[in-house]
C-alpha cells in the first residue's frame, strides 16, 4: 500500500470515506513475488518440518514454467490475466485466510476482514502511516521473518536475502593474485586465456557474498557449463590449497569454515541427491 502504481493492482483497491478496501489479489501479488525469491532463487525452508511442504511452495512449483525459475514476474505482469489462476489458487489457499492474515491481526490491529473474506479494510490513516514509515516497517518485518528461518535454514546471509534488490558484485582488488595463484590458467580446465569470469564456487546465490576465498578465475566455458552449480569435492581440495597461498584472507575465514559451508550448500541449496559438477 506505500507505494503501488496503479498498473501494479490499484484496480483491486478501493477508497470509500475514510476506508481503503483491498482486494486479496492486491496481496497476493506481492505475496508470490516475495516468496517466487525464497524458493526458486534461494531455495529456503519455510517450516521446521521437511516433510510437509506449505502451499505457497506447491503453487509455485505447479506454475512454475508460467512464472518462470530464473526471473522473477515484476508486480505488473502478475496483476495480467495471464496469472490469474494462481493468483485465484493462491487466494484461496489456506495459508493465507486462516494463518498468514489472522496471525498478523494478533500482533497489529490495522485491518479487518470484509464479509466475504476477499477484501482487508484498513483506515486512512494507517495507510498514511505506512507510507510515512515504509521502510522502517520493512526492515522490522524482515528481521522477524529472518529470526524465524535462520532457526530452520543454515544458510548464510539470510537477512540480505530478503531485501528487494541487491546488486551481484564483483572484488574490486585481488583478482589478479587469483589469477597469478593459478599460473594465469582458468581454475577448472587448465588452460590459458586472455581473460577471466569472477566465478563464485560456492554458488552466488547460496553465500552472496562476494569474497576471495570463494572466487575463482574461470574461462567463459567453465563460467557457463558451472553456472550456479555446486562443485565436486575435488575441487574443493583445490581452491582450499590456492587459499592457503592468498595474501589477504577475510576475517573469520578457516579451511574448517569453508569445509562446513560446502556441506551446508550440498545439503540446503544443491540437494544432497544431485551430482554436484565437473567439468
Amino acid at each position: 500500500m506505500g507505494d503501488y502504481d496503479e498498473n501494479e493492482g490499484g484496480q483491486w483497491v478501493k477508497k470509500q470515506n475514510d476506508e481503503y478496501i483491498v482486494d486479496l489479489n492486491f496481496v497476493v501479488v506481492r505475496f508470490i513475488r516475495f516468496y517466487h525469491t525464497l524458493y526458486f532463487k534461494f531455495k529456503l525452508k519455510q517450516l521446521p518440518n521437511p516433510k510437509k511442504i506449505p502451499d505457497i511452495h506447491k503453487i509455485l512449483e505447479e506454475f512454475k514454467d508460467e512464472l518462470g525459475v530464473k526471473k522473477r514476474p515484476t508486480k505488473k505482469q502478475l496483476c495480467e490475466d495471464k496469472f490469474r489462476k494462481i493468483r485465484e489458487k493462491t487466494v484461496a489457499m489456506s495459508g493465507i485466510k486462516r494463518e498468514v492474515l489472522p496471525l498478523l491481526l494478533k500482533d497489529c490491529d490495522i485491518y479487518v476482514h470484509s464479509e466475504d473474506r476477499k477484501s482487508i479494510i484498513m483506515k486512512n490513516d494507517i495507510v498514511d502511516y505506512m507510507k510515512k514509515n515504509k521502510a522502517v516497517l520493512e526492515s522490522g518485518a524482515n528481521y522477524m521473518l529472518a529470526r524465524y528461518l535462520e532457526g530452520i535454514n543454515s544458510s548464510p546471509n539470510i537477512a540480505t536475502k530478503l531485501q528487494d534488490k541487491i546488486p551481484r558484485t564483483k572484488l574490486t582488488k585481488g583478482f589478479p593474485e587469483i589469477i597469478e595463484l593459478q599460473d594465469g590458467k582458468c581454475f577448472f580446465c587448465h588452460k590459458k586465456f586472455p581473460k577471466y569470469a569472477q566465478e563464485h564456487f560456492l554458488p552466488w546465490n547460496f553465500i552472496f557474498r562476494t569474497e576471495n576465498f570463494n572466487i575463482t578465475a574461470a574461462c567463459v566455458t567453465c563460467n557457463g557449463k558451472k553456472n550456479d552449480r555446486l562443485p565436486h569435492e575435488d575441487y574443493l581440495e583445490e581452491i582450499i590449497q590456492r587459499n592457503r597461498k592468498l595474501s589477504d584472507l577475510p576475517s573469520g575465514y578457516s579451511e574448517e569454515y569453508f569445509r562446513q559451508l560446502y556441506q551446508t550448500c550440498k545439503v540446503e541449496y544443491h540437494g544432497k541427491e544431485i551430482d554436484t559438477w565437473r567439468l
